[in-house]
């Protein structure tokens, strides 16, 4: 028996609001990014997804604030003041649109963990004629817990001034076994943990009089390591016509997308 699609019945399926939003004590901004999606075979393609007259409310369960939409970002936003986001605080976001839809979601922020060293080391591989330098840290985690590594690197020119500051930073990617984005699961016990990033042949040592490496351990919650993960695959396999498709998981009641939170710790040197 065969079966056949019908593609009105595709292309009649009802919308769902997406809403993708991440907290953390150290945000200088409080943002929220609410759409659509698209019904497959969409034939507007053209038509923007963005929806800039929903009502975005987050709230810690004794006080609550509208974001406001900004236009030239495309986000709905507040300044952290007016709601503090607290380590081992809950919060909900509330999404609701004119046309009567809502959605909403939880999440608990994370204490934060801090890196307990970190170090810039130099190998010479077998039949390599150049170093490779990598930047190590090291940490202690919980049973059950996640992470997100991140680091850049900026410096100070051979020849500027006494006076001058820092370039603009560069992104040191943490390119995990499993995925791109640096994300680190800890297994059932409690361990120390330990990520590295490659710093290439060091030629910043030749650009650079003095270099500054800096390394942000985000201990984040169960749903932004999940999405994240997820949507790292996603475009893993997004220009492989004959991969598997890719699902990403949601937390937001009613709809789609990732509300979630991260508590982060920085740790610094500066080489010469």
């Amino acid at each position: 028996m065969r079966e056949e699609v019908v593609p009105e019945e595709l292309t009649s399926q009802s919308t769902k609001l997406v809403v993708d939003c991440f907290i953390s004590p150290q945000d200088s901004l409080l943002t929220a990014k609410v759409s659509r999606s698209r019904p497959i075979l969409d034939d507007q393609s053209a038509k923007t997804v963005d929806i800039s007259d929903a009502t975005v409310l987050l709230s810690d369960g004794s006080n609550s604030v509208k974001l406001v939409y900004n236009a030239q970002q495309g986000v709905y936003s507040i300044k952290p003041q007016k709601l503090v986001v607290r380590e081992g605080g809950t919060y909900t976001l509330t999404v609701s649109t004119p046309d009567g839809k809502q959605v909403l979601a939880t999440t608990t922020v994370p204490k934060a963990v801090a890196l307990k060293s970190m170090q810039v080391d130099s190998s010479l591989q077998a039949g390599a004629v150049q170093k490779d330098f990598r930047v190590i840290g090291n940490w202690q985690a919980g049973a059950d817990t996640y992470f997100r590594v991140k680091g850049s690197y900026r410096g100070i020119r051979y020849g500027a001034p006494a006076n001058a500051s820092f370039e603009n930073p560069q992104v040191i990617p943490f390119l995990m076994a499993t995925n791109s984005l640096g994300l680190v699961e800890c297994p059932a016990k409690a361990a120390s943990l330990l990520a590295s990033a490659s710093l290439g042949d060091g030629s910043f040592k030749k650009l650079y009089c003095s270099t500054q490496i800096t390394m942000n351990l985000l201990h984040v919650d169960a749903a932004y390591y999940a999405y994240h993960v997820a949507l790292d695959q996603q475009l893993q396999v997004s220009s492989n016509p004959f991969a598997e498709p890719v699902t990403l998981p949601t937390n937001i009641q009613g709809g789609l997308g990732c509300f979630g939170s991260y508590n982060q710790t920085t740790l610094s040197t500066v080489i010469k």
